[in-house]
């Protein structure tokens, strides 16, 4: 092989690792993170009281990228994404988990599509929410809530973490309103706490410092876990596949060992206790299929009736 051809095969070497390490490398370690069903339902269970009734989701932007980049080794093709916003009700009350996201915002991410109708429907959610909670601090989840026009009547109720308040570069180029850093008080918890009856949160730094989860356990003894964008789709976490580390570790720099432990967790979950509806943030599809099989209602229009299907 002449001098000229051993170059070239040795840079096509290198470049082939290169796109396998950014693309399709998957090695997830056999670590999962503490997660255990009965000490989620102890924890929604130690505050007595009305639990929710239903789940109703807006998604208010939509994009579509390579599977691959999402689902490490997923391939080329195309998946469907998109943001969610999430309302939780009791008969005379709702929680917010994730806010949406503004066009100025959509448009930073260069991805989504907004939707601007629905985006007004989760602002006036927000407004009237009793309870306002994001899976983490990325513009897609938090950025709704920070550019409402009515923070002073909001920011009492919007349950901001410690790790997501420190890390406000994040929300870039979302910034907090005006003179907020100084007056918000947010929440610092360890482990899991108890939100309301019913609903739990759960921190698990890794996607971001401030990622944590949402545990509902509905009026009729459906539960729901909200996984965030530690498994953003579907495929993360029955597969144990996290996003590329193109995504996760070049453009995110999220905590990958942390993710597998997760994911490992969020699995091991599933496993044991199969009712257990996973709720992935930006997995379109999958949502479509929650929606279709009544685990979740469409909008937020008018509240369901409570226990649907």
């Amino acid at each position: 092989m002449k001098r000229w051809q051993k170059i070239i095969l040795a840079i096509l070497v290198v470049l082939a690792a290169a796109i396998y390490w950014l693309l399709y490398d998957n090695r997830p370690g056999s670590a999962a993170a503490p997660l255990d069903i009965v000490e989620l339902r102890k924890v929604a269970n130690a505050v007595a009281g009305q639990k929710p009734t239903s789940i109703a989701v807006e998604r208010v932007a939509d994009g579509k990228l390579p599977a691959t980049l999402l689902v490490a080794g997923a391939g080329l093709g195309e998946s469907h994404q998109g943001v969610h916003s999430f309302r939780i009700d009791w008969p005379d009350r709702h929680f917010i988990l994730d806010t949406g996201m503004d066009k100025k915002a959509a448009d930073a991410m260069g991805v989504y599509a907004l939707d601007e109708a629905a985006q007004v429907r989760v602002t006036a959610a927000l407004n009237t929410a009793d309870a306002i909670l994001v899976t983490h601090e990325h513009l897609d989840h938090i950025g709704g809530v920070l550019t409402t026009t009515d923070w002073p009547k909001v920011q009492s109720r919007a349950q901001i973490t410690k790790e997501q308040f420190d890390h406000p570069e994040l929300t870039a180029p979302v910034e907090w309103p005006k003179g907020s850093r100084t007056s918000f008080k947010p929440v610092d918890y360890q482990g899991m706490r108890s939100v309301a009856p019913g609903v739990v949160a759960i921190k698990a730094a890794s996607h971001t410092p401030g990622s944590q989860l949402l545990f509902v356990q509905l009026a009729d003894g459906r539960e729901y876990l909200f996984t965030g964008d530690i498994a953003s789709m579907d495929r993360n976490w029955r597969e144990t596949r996290a996003r590329s580390r193109l995504i996760g570790e070049v453009i995110i720099d999220e905590d990958r060992p942390a993710v597998f432990r997760w994911l490992n967790a969020f699995k091991a979950l599933h496993d044991a206790s199969p009712a257990i509806t996973m709720v992935p943030t930006h997995d379109a599809d999958a949502i479509e299929r929650l929606i279709k099989s009544k685990a979740i209602s469409r909008g937020f229009g008018e509240k369901p009736a409570a226990n649907p299907g």
